[in-house]
């Protein structure tokens, strides 16, 4: 099924120009804070076996070891295409009827895009680079919703730039070492809700702030043998201070501060423990364990010395904004099978489970979800190959309290998305 290079290069070019421009296009966003989506491939297994299978160069994402595993310099594009469907169903509103907590569809739509390469120096060390979103929500509540100071537009989206060094140690050990830029940036427009009952939607606050950190990860990957490897990965957590202006609004509109400040973006560390193992000529399989640390998320925050105290909303002078998260760690577990149907046709599937940070809010309304994956891959050529993975995500019902004011609210929340990716692979083999 080979093909000659210059047979490959025009769908190559093409594919590569295709991708550049999903790469760069302007509606790329998120949604739902959480583990990234980094690849088609991934999407086909629900990310089992991220930090081991060397099939995939978009695993370099999770464990940079895996870039000495790759021979020949190797370029991998992905786009994932997510729908997103949650819904808010009031249970209890101190101040009214519980429908009219109500909220269907606070989720969006969007695209996540993402690039891989790997350039061998010498035949034992290798150069990596990978850009990818990792941590990201968007979420949008009507204007009028009641609770809407603690709820409202928000949009929190980060992208990574990683480059990376992996040395192979022995023929069975390798060793990856990674720096990484990781710019942030946070949209929130909250309104007063019943707390201006004759304006719901007036505007209460408003922030728009853009930030850039640095975290480091490293990563191992044993090869007992040609069918068996296992991958341990560890990626560093950080906090992004996004800056920009910061507006608060009167209920009568007139304006009561406005100036530069900063909000802290917490993105946890992330250890990640993956086996691969080939059970014949055809049939493998990928396991994944994954924990995120969330130590550093407790609150959301802004303060400046000019902020007005709003005893209304407990706010003393110089605090703008605060909101109470007190994350606890995440984990995630995830299986998957690949079957090799013919030369050129490799199906997948997988599923995974994942338990989130238990401090589910308005904004992040989502503990628990599991994944329900499939996909498959197509060879072109010994150079070229194609993957399409497909995810459904089911979120486990949540229950919500809050309190804004002298107003209680509770609700539950539920929803699902589903994520289609579509990737292209090339080996500059001779």
């Amino acid at each position: 099924m080979s093909k000659s290079c210059s047979r490959d290069s025009p769908i190559v070019y093409l594919s590569t120009i295709l991708s550049l421009i999903i790469y760069y296009s302007p509606l790329t966003n998120a949604a739902s804070y959480q583990s990234s989506t980094t690849s088609a491939i991934e999407l086909g297994n629900a990310g089992a076996g991220a930090a081991a299978d060397t099939n995939n160069l978009a695993n370099i994402a999770v464990n940079p070891a895996i870039t000495a595993a790759f021979k020949h310099p190797s370029i991998a594009f992905a786009a994932i295409f997510v729908t997103s469907e949650k819904d808010i169903e009031g249970e209890n509103y101190s101040s009214g009827d519980p429908a009219a907590l109500d909220q269907q569809s606070i989720g969006d739509n969007y695209v996540v895009p993402s690039a891989y390469f790997a350039f061998p120096i010498n035949e034992k060390w290798s150069f990596g680079f990978a850009t990818f979103s990792n941590y990201n929500v968007r979420n949008n509540y009507d204007t009028r919703y009641p609770a809407g100071t603690v709820t409202g537009q928000r949009s929190l989206f980060t992208y990574e730039i990683n480059p990376n060094i992996a040395v192979k140690l022995t023929d069975k050990l390798y060793l990856g070492i990674g720096v990484s830029a990781i710019h942030g940036n946070y949209e929130l427009v909250t309104n007063y809700g019943a707390q201006n009952p004759t304006n719901p939607s007036q505007i209460y606050q408003d922030f728009e702030g853009v930030g850039l950190d640095f975290r480091y990860n490293i990563g191992l990957l044993y090869k007992i043998n040609k069918r068996h490897q296992f991958g341990l990965s560890y990626r560093s957590a950080t906090e992004i201070e996004t800056e920009g202006d910061f507006t608060t609004l009167a209920n009568n509109n007139d304006l009561l501060f406005q100036d530069n400040t900063t909000l802290s973006m917490a993105v946890p560390s992330e250890t990640t423990l993956s086996g691969f193992n080939q059970l014949d000529p055809r049939l493998a399989i990928q396991y994944s364990l994954a924990w995120y640390g969330w130590e550093n998320l407790d609150y959301i925050s802004v303060a400046h010395p000019d902020c007005p105290a709003n005893p209304d909303f407990n706010l003393p002078q110089g605090q703008c904004l605060t909101e109470s998260v007190n994350a606890k760690d995440s984990w995630k577990f995830a299986f998957a099978v690949s079957y090799k149907l013919n030369d050129v046709i490799l199906l997948r599937s997988g599923a995974s489970t994942e338990k989130s940070t238990e401090s589910a809010t308005f904004a992040i309304p989502f503990d628990e979800k599991n994944n329900f994956s499939v996909g498959l891959t197509y060879f072109a050529s010994r150079s070229l190959s194609f993957d399409i993975g497909l995810t459904y995500v089911k979120y486990e019902t949540t229950r919500i309290e809050d309190t804004v004011g002298l107003d209680s609210f509770s609700v539950s929340a539920e929803g699902d998305s589903t994520m289609l990716g579509l990737q292209l692979n090339y080996q500059l083999i001779n």
